[in-house]
């Protein structure tokens, strides 16, 4: 008898302990579920909380450009330039927000929103580049394919954030969801219908005077020290112990300028003898200006001199402003 309550005990043991593994493995497994489950929602927050900082840049960015574009015949080359660049900086740092990393429960949130933005973005940087080689000369016969292209690519970011408008209704109800208001690049409903319009741009652009490319720079000159009074109708520069001739060279054109030498001669009246010199202002952007100084030019107090300082550049449209000339006396010591 004691045999048959030990075998019986031990099947006993057996049982409950095959009952506690399926109990730990049912916990284990509910606890599994539990943390796949937040974790979904917190990949689910995340994403769409990215997606919302995303579509406010891409507003912004939308509505940069059509102003933008608005501006064409208008705007100066820079302004352009630089306000086409904003537009598909914007994008671009819109289109980063983006993790690909997403639960499956929104994928096709992600997906449509993720066509959208990298349209967008790729189609605003080749819209850039396209009317920047139309202002350069470099693109006119494909001007209005590319154009075309870029505009597709726009579009086509247009209806896929549509679609993730639409996909917003299938994300699971425990899901906060922000307010997404509706964007395009492409707006149907512009103030001019043709803005949108590629062959309409092209003309546009490369019809316009202001966004073709014109070089030009300028000079000024002035003694240091400055003159102060005349004398035989020439102006007379002070007594001093050195003299400076400074020139402020300008950038009048809308092309930044790599390189422009600037060069001075000094023509001594009496000797007959000639002081030359050069200097290169390097990086001279379009509108801005620079002043330049030949500082302690070994001439003679008490004689006349006459001084010229040249600018050059390549393609220079208005040679004339390139010249700045005096003729002056720099008074001895008395």
């Amino acid at each position: 008898m004691a045999y048959r309550a030990y075998r019986s005990d031990r099947r006993f043991r057996r049982r409950r302990w095959l009952l506690i593994v399926v109990s730990l493995v049912a916990v284990i497994s509910v606890i599994v579920f539990l943390v796949s489950r937040q974790t979904e929602q917190r990949g689910a927050v995340e994403f769409f909380a990215s997606a919302d900082e995303a579509s406010g840049l891409h507003s912004s960015a939308s509505a940069e450009l059509e102003s933008a574009l608005a501006s064409i015949g208008v705007a100066e080359r820079q302004d352009l330039t630089l306000r086409l660049q904003n537009v598909s900086d914007k994008a671009a740092a819109a289109d980063a927000l983006l993790d690909p990393d997403v639960p499956s429960v929104i994928a096709p949130s992600y997906g449509t929103m993720a066509t959208a933005s990298s349209s967008w973005a790729a189609g605003t940087v080749q819209l850039g580049t396209a009317i920047a080689s139309m202002m350069d000369g470099e693109l006119v016969e494909d001007a209005q394919k590319k154009l075309e292209a870029a505009l597709d690519l726009l579009r086509v970011g247009d209806v896929s954030y549509s679609l993730f408008l639409d996909s917003l209704s299938g994300v699971p109800e425990d899901v906060e969801v922000p307010s997404f208001s509706g964007i395009v690049y492409i707006k149907p409903d512009a103030q001019n219908p043709l803005l949108y319009d590629a062959q309409t741009l092209a003309l546009r652009v490369l019809s316009s005077y202001v966004l073709s490319p014109h070089r030009d720079v300028s000079v000024s000159g002035m003694t240091n020290p400055e003159p102060g009074g005349e004398s035989g109708g020439l102006p007379v520069v002070p007594f001093s112990e050195t003299i400076d001739i400074q020139a402020v060279v300008s950038n009048v054109g809308n092309e930044d300028e790599p390189s422009v030498g600037v060069h001075l001669e000094i023509f001594d009246i009496e000797s007959g003898s000639v002081l030359q010199d050069t200097q290169t202002v390097t990086d001279l952007t379009a509108g801005s200006s620079t002043t330049v100084t030949f500082a302690d030019l070994a001439i003679v107090q008490g004689r006349i001199y006459q001084a010229k300082i040249l600018v050059t550049i390549a393609e220079d449209i208005d040679p004339d402003n390139n010249v700045w000339e005096m003729t002056f006396l720099w008074r001895g010591e008395s």
